[in-house]
């Protein structure tokens, strides 16, 4: 994905449990644990026999490996699958969020050096190519540690991944960042993910169509609107959606800027469209 790489900010500390976000871990240093996959985590501990049972009872087998469904899904996408089933796999996998460790408060020793007193465990964010912020989420801790290997796994529930990144006005979730099952969950279905309703691209609803056919009504320069996926790998390579319009010859360009701006009000108006479009492009073409 351009742009997404461990090249991080750290949002807020990591909030309390019971407030809808992961599970924090223990301090760095401490033997916390985390899941095979590799020969040692970030504080030089082997990784072989342990799990993350110390988190969540609920992960006490966890074995730190992808779900094999949401990598089926993602791997299925250039072979034309759905992005649709990559939500859906979603909604029953676990996911690891990375932690980092920020310097807390300042100190000195006796000899004078600077030493960090404390240490805090920070959610991750990232900055993505639209300058939007991004929470990085891993399938596997293979994939984690590709990305940064000093970040603490911490398992959790995708829709707690989900509901965590909302809590935290963060609008898009990538998960397995710079890695092959890299694929980024854009508004509309990380909203969808976290809420556990269901989901359809919105280059697939046939409500966001019926839409953008209803805001041209009266335009007789558009002969019809032509919806397609604009990203369709989920890779962040562009908008979500990208809006064709075809129209009849004539118009000269002060015209075609007067009939793509009514238009855009219209869009920005209308509450399926703002609601089930995280972006768009528009392109004109002939009827």
């Amino acid at each position: 994905m351009a742009g997404i790489s461990n090249g991080r900010g750290t949002g807020p500390d990591t909030p309390d449990a019971g407030a809808g976000a992961v599970d924090h871990g223990a301090a760095p240093g401490t033997d916390d644990a985390q899941t095979p996959g590799g020969a040692a985590d970030s504080a030089g501990f082997a990784w072989e026999g342990r799990t993350f049972d110390h988190h969540d009872t609920a992960f006490a087998d966890d074995d730190g490996l992808a779900d094999p469904a949401v990598v089926a899904a993602v791997t299925a996408l250039p072979d034309g699958g759905s992005q649709r089933a990559i939500v859906d796999a979603l909604r029953t996998a676990r996911l690891l969020i990375p932690l980092v460790a920020e310097a807390g408060d300042v100190g000195h020793t006796d000899t004078g050096s600077l030493v960090d007193k404390t240490q805090e465990l920070s959610i991750v964010t990232v900055a993505g190519p639209d300058g939007r912020s991004v929470m990085p989420a891993f399938t596997s801790v293979e994939a984690m540690r590709a990305w940064d290997a000093d970040a603490r796994p911490v398992p959790v529930e995708s829709r707690r991944v989900a509901m965590a990144a909302a809590s935290e006005e963060t609008q898009l979730v990538v998960l397995d960042p710079t890695s092959p099952t890299e694929f980024v969950l854009r508004r509309p279905a990380v909203w969808a993910l976290g809420q556990d309703v269901p989901w359809t691209p919105c280059f697939e609803d046939p409500e966001v169509g019926q839409a953008f056919a209803d805001s041209v009504v009266g335009e007789s320069a558009v002969a019809r609107v032509e919806l397609a996926p604009g990203d369709p790998l989920g890779r962040f390579a562009g908008a979500e959606l990208t809006v064709g319009l075809a129209l009849h010859p004539g118009l000269d360009q002060a015209q075609v800027q007067a009939l793509v701006g009514r238009l855009q009000q219209r869009w920005t108006a209308d509450a399926v469209i703002s609601e089930r479009v995280d972006s768009m492009r528009v392109a004109l073409r002939p009827a």
